[in-house]
């Protein structure tokens, strides 16, 4: 039995002098109400109530235990509408960890548009290509892409995006453009090291998944330098769809082996599965969730 649960119910007992008219009150069963006094009398090896067929009465040692009970559940219920209030706040510290590949470019607009909105909230914003261990380092939030791995974290889904190959067309001028994947071997490569980590670009064909290995001229871990590079003619580079939009509407560059593509991926955010989410956490996931739909910056091209 829970006591203060106990405790509550006996002083309705002694106030409305009836185990019925108390169970309705509370929203319980009348043998649920009498079950928890007896409980409760037990555990304190005292007689609370007199019970007649009629009436319930307290004992001399109920009128005192009543008046007490009375004043411990005024401060619990105090302290609980105090807890929910401050729940409710979107205060405090928010510690937030994402993969740097998308965190320069996309995920620090999405914190700086939050604090703009929420002035009572500061964040530590951690970009690093290692999985950080979100419970055990403290992390509010981290974010993921691509497929998960089963993990007893939580995660919501905040938007889905595209990685493409792209060259300018000075680059395509000079050494042609590619009609088949394997043709990459013979051409200057840009790819970001956490998306090919073993310098291999992947490619659907025929519906089947395949690699094609290449030695890449540079190497990067943020997405927005590949980007550059490709517009300055270095090579043909896999950027991220957000960072080339522009580039792509005023023909600066081109999409290579496009019907190859196998760079569709997902962005989510994870979060310890805690019982009761923090204000401060839910306010961030659900602007998250609302910054890159309507800003579109993860859009498939």
């Amino acid at each position: 039995m829970d006591t203060i649960e106990g405790m509550r119910v006996f002083a309705s007992v002694a106030e409305q002098g009836s185990f019925t008219a108390a169970a309705k009150r509370l929203g319980i069963s009348t043998a649920l109400a009498s079950k928890y006094v007896r409980q409760l009398e037990d555990k304190l090896g005292a007689q609370l109530l007199i019970r007649t067929t009629r009436h319930v009465h307290p004992t001399d040692m109920g009128v005192v235990y009543a008046d007490r009970c009375r004043v411990v559940l005024e401060q619990m219920d105090e302290m609980l509408d105090l807890a929910v209030a401050e729940s409710q706040k979107i205060i405090g510290h928010l510690r937030i960890a994402g993969p740097r590949i998308i965190g320069e470019e996309l995920l620090s607009k999405c914190v700086q548009t939050f604090l703009e909105k929420h002035a009572s909230v500061s964040v530590d914003l951690r970009l690093e290509e290692r999985k950080v261990d979100i419970i055990a380092e403290g992390f509010d939030v981290a974010v993921r892409i691509g497929e998960l791995e089963d993990s007893s974290l939580k995660a919501k889904k905040i938007a889905d995006y595209s990685y493409h190959l792209c060259a300018s067309n000075e680059y395509l001028e000079q050494y042609g453009c590619p009609t088949k994947p394997a043709d990459l071997k013979d051409h200057f490569c840009i790819i970001g090291s956490t998306i090919s980590p073993n310098n291999q670009l992947d490619f659907v064909e025929n519906g089947h998944k395949t690699h094609v290995a290449v030695a890449p001229r540079a190497r990067v871990n943020a997405a927005r330098p590949i980007r550059d590079m490709v517009n300055a003619g270095l090579g043909i580079g896999l950027c991220l769809s957000s960072t080339i939009t522009q580039d792509l509407k005023q023909k600066r560059i081109a999409l290579v082996l496009e019907e190859y593509n196998a760079y569709h991926r997902s962005v989510y955010m994870m979060f310890p599965p805690h019982r009761h989410m923090t204000a401060k956490v839910r306010a961030f996931l659900d602007h998250a969730t609302e910054f890159f739909r309507d800003n579109r910056l993860i859009a498939t091209i």
